[in-house]
């Protein structure tokens, strides 16, 4: 979902019962906000799924330039394992130019968002939209189905600005950065307030499975 800054902030402001910015300047907020967008996103919370068409005696394939990490790669409905390029050296010497059936994956050294297949799949698979339906009803047969992480901090300029957030972590944001400034020192420091709403972040992590 799309946020504006703006909203954010105006319940932020609510939360700590200042809507006239007399403790807590806009400005300082909105700086922390973006403090806790940047640590949410590298704190790996936000998974895709990419479903990329395998084809034949190709082997290395592109992820979004927001990639973190991969977390685990599908080929024709079955897992791949994990090899450095080391590893790889010792496990298929020649795997660079190998084709045969896909056995492990990895992240190539010199290009950090192109991940590669090994060795290169002898088929090509069925053509991916370009707009998917859910990954679970496309045909899985010699495709690659590809669970990675995306860093989606953004440099906010001011509160018109938007970005894009999971809906579902909206609340977990305005809580944790409510939380980090009512706990900062000062005449208006709220150590109690902070910690109910770091307990609230808590929980809504908690509901979405993660800690």
């Amino acid at each position: 979902m799309t946020v504006t800054i703006k909203d954010q902030i105006d319940r932020i402001q609510y939360i700590l019962q200042d809507r006239d910015a007399e403790a807590f300047s806009r400005n300082a907020i909105l700086v922390q906000h973006q403090e806790e967008i940047t640590r949410l996103a590298r704190r790996d919370l936000w998974g895709e799924i990419l479903w990329v068409q395998a084809l034949a005696n190709t082997a290395q394939y592109s992820l979004p330039t927001s990639t973190v990490s991969v977390r685990m790669v599908l080929y024709n409905e079955e897992p791949l394992e994990y090899a450095s390029e080391e590893m790889l050296d010792r496990l298929l010497p020649g795997w660079e130019d190998a084709q045969k059936e896909p056995r492990w994956w990895t992240m190539t050294n010199q290009s950090p968002n192109t991940l590669r297949i090994v060795p290169a799949p002898l088929r090509s698979g069925s053509a991916v939209p370009l707009i998917p339906p859910l990954p679970m009803i496309l045909d899985p047969v010699d495709n690659i189905l590809i669970f990675l992480y995306e860093d989606r901090s953004e440099k906010a300029g001011d509160e018109s600005d938007t970005f894009t957030l999971p809906e579902c972590w909206e609340d977990v944001l305005v809580f944790e950065t409510a939380a980090a400034e009512a706990a900062k020192e000062g005449d208006y420091q709220q150590l109690p307030l902070a910690m109910a709403l770091r307990e609230l972040a808590k929980i809504h992590r908690n509901a979405l499975g993660v800690l």
